[in-house]
């Protein structure tokens, strides 16, 4: 076995090692060639190295961030006073001394003298400044003791014995006078704030929300027992770590929204005052909250903390969920209903009609060959008029689609629909290019749906007409009949059909109106313009 080579660590002196291994420095170890090797790498102790640079780097950095904090610091008012009485002590005892005026050895004396008056300045003005009167009896009690012990050794400790201990006796009644009342003051007010906190503990602990205190880099700082029970985390695990991760899902936004709300929240703090978002539970169970934030400044307006508070929206967001979803299910069972009924009352019906033409089709065509041409004209229409109402109810179900289908081919089915359902034949006329915007389109093809099952179930009319006009600013929609006709003075106020259409006209600024005689027939017209347009006769 070579001989072990003795090593100290260069990152610490104090750290000595032989054989093994130094894990806690550097990571190094010196030992026999064949044992351990020369200069062969080791990516441990790499790491190691490192990480123990990185920590130091950190430490640096910390005591750089102390001092830049202790130089920014409010220094006391008595910083350079000190020494520049003390340059004016020495200038005046210069003077003295060159003048003769005082003794080489009463200088020191005369010194003593001044340096108490200096410490006795100094304290008054301490005294003057609240934040720093703590600070005057250390000032102050030195001061008058350098003081009289000059002057005793200026003038003789037998003409000044009685009057230094007079002194003496009334600063320290003073002193201890002024250092009873400040710790009253102190002792009064450490019970108030006292008091003050409990209280304010109290109330955030029983508080029936969630109260938070964060820094300006989104780690927790507080978080009361509310929170902590909601979000199921003791202290240690939430305490100095930033929200994201903890009860905030980590996603790819979540940290670039709360740096935005950082950089953003002191200068828009009206942005932030309502916030709701979803959070995590230690858990992984999802809770919906409603956040308020505030921004918490230091004295010189920067951003120090940012207050949390929040009300748990769970059970009203499952409720509003559970609501929307039944409304959305018995909209779909009324519209499953009337799909039915409708379906029934048009497509089934036509259907079946069909299908009895059709059984006795081949006995008539046997019997009467023009009649069966007249029984294969109507299988025809029926048909016809069965797709067109299959396509209208697709256009009911799918309400987007009337806004991308043609005007032309929408009145067009609408018109072979009531044909096949009724046997009353409905003409259709379209002049002009059928551009239209979509809600005007929508507006036009439901007034005409609404007029023509107003045909069907009220005037008894034997054929029926639709008219669109387009022009450029201009389109007129007439839907006539040569029905009974009614008295349109002596309509009903509650009559939906008429109301329906005039409603419908009026959400997309369009004028209605309604033309009908007693045994003349009937005319519903309405018309939308957005510009100058000439109203067709």
């Amino acid at each position: 076995m070579a001989k072990v080579a003795e090593h100290f660590c260069p990152l610490e002196p104090a750290c000595y090692h032989e054989s093994r291994p130094c894990y806690r420095h550097c990571g190094a170890a010196v030992s026999d060639e064949k044992d351990f090797g020369q200069g062969e790498y080791d990516p441990e102790d790499t790491a190691r190295k490192r990480a123990y640079r990185d920590l130091r780097n950190a430490r640096k950095e910390v005591r750089r961030e102390l001092r830049r904090q202790r130089r920014s610091q409010q220094h006391p008012p008595t910083r350079y006073l000190f020494w520049g009485l003390m340059f004016i002590l020495w200038a005046i005892l210069i003077l003295l001394f060159t003048q003769d005026r005082i003794t080489s050895g009463n200088l020191w004396k005369a010194f003593i003298t001044g340096l108490g008056g200096i410490l006795t300045i100094r304290s008054l003005v301490y005294v003057t400044t609240p934040s720093y009167r703590s600070r005057a009896m250390g000032s102050l009690i030195p001061g008058i003791i350098l003081t009289v012990i000059g002057l005793g050794l200026l003038f003789g400790y037998s003409t000044w014995l009685p009057l230094t201990l007079a002194v003496v006796g009334v600063a320290v009644i003073i002193i201890s006078w002024f250092l009873q009342r400040e710790i009253s003051k102190r002792l009064a007010t450490q019970a108030t704030l006292r008091e003050s906190e409990v209280k304010y503990r109290h109330i955030i602990d029983s508080a029936n929300s969630v109260i938070m205190e964060m820094d300006a880099v989104g780690n927790v700082t507080f978080a009361n027992q509310f929170a902590l029970n909601l979000f199921g985390f003791r202290e240690e695990e939430i305490l100095g770590h930033s929200v994201v991760g903890t009860i905030v899902a980590p996603t790819s936004s979540a940290a670039s929204e709360l740096e935005t709300m950082v950089r953003h929240i002191v200068t828009t703090p009206e942005a932030y005052l309502h916030d709701e978002k979803e959070n995590l539970r230690k858990n992984g169970e999802k809770v919906w909250m409603a956040w308020t934030y505030r921004p918490i400044l230091d004295e010189s307006g920067n951003l120090k903390e940012i207050l949390c508070t929040a009300i748990d929206r769970t059970q009203q967001k499952k409720a509003e969920e559970l609501a929307a979803r039944q409304m959305k299910e018995e909209t779909a069972a009324e519209e499953r209903t009337r799909l039915a009924r409708d379906l029934h009352d048009a497509v089934s019906q036509t259907l079946f009609s069909t299908s009895l033409i059709a059984e006795v089709l081949p006995k008539v065509w046997e019997r009467n060959k023009d009649e069966g041409l007249k029984k294969l004209e109507e299988v025809r229409l029926l048909t016809r008029g069965a797709l067109a109402e299959m396509r209208t109810l697709l256009f009911e179900l799918r309400p987007a689609a009337l806004a991308d289908a043609d005007m032309r081919d929408l009145l067009r089915q609408l018109a072979e629909s009531v044909t096949g359902r009724t046997r009353v034949p409905v003409a259709l006329e379209v002049n002009g290019a059928a551009d239209m915007p979509a809600d005007v389109k929508i507006a036009f093809y439901r007034i005409a749906q609404e007029a023509l099952n107003n045909v069907v179930k009220h005037s008894g009319a034997s054929q029926a007409r639709v008219k669109l006009i387009c022009q450029p600013h201009l389109i007129s929609l007439r839907v006539s009949d040569n029905g009974r006709g009614f008295d349109a003075t002596q309509v009903a106020a509650g009559s939906f059909g008429l109301n329906n259409m005039r409603e419908r006209a009026s959400q997309v600024g369009a004028s209605l109106r309604v033309q009908s005689k007693v045994g003349e027939g009937s005319e519903v017209t309405a018309i939308w313009q957005d510009g100058a347009g000439e109203v067709p006769q």
